[in-house]
């Protein structure tokens, strides 16, 4: 894996596509990541690897749900209170979309 700043990646793209080939790079601005490149075949089905993508980034959003309902003592809620907590949230969806 290589970190690259965007600013970097500007000016020398051709280096830092040859380097892609053998691996990973962290896209950062300021110091901070914000995307990640992974090197990929001519064979391979961009649209695959897009739906593998959009399932990591559902994963995330997954584990960051749940480490906010732990940091605020909701990891045990019954199943009963979510299920009130989602309904209440779609009807005030319905309400607004009316």
């Amino acid at each position: 894996m290589k970190i690259v700043s965007d600013r970097e990646f500007r000016n020398r793209p051709g280096k830092f596509r040859r380097e892609l080939a053998g691996q990973d790079i962290v896209m950062t601005s300021r110091g901070k990541p914000y995307a990640v490149m992974l090197p990929i075949d001519q064979d391979t089905d961009v649209g695959t690897v897009l739906e593998l993508a959009a399932r990591i980034r559902a994963q995330m959003a997954l584990s960051s749900v749940r480490q906010k309902a732990a940091e605020k003592g909701m990891e045990t809620l019954p199943e009963e209170a979510i299920d009130s907590e989602i309904r209440a949230v779609r009807e005030k969806k319905e309400h607004r979309m009316c």
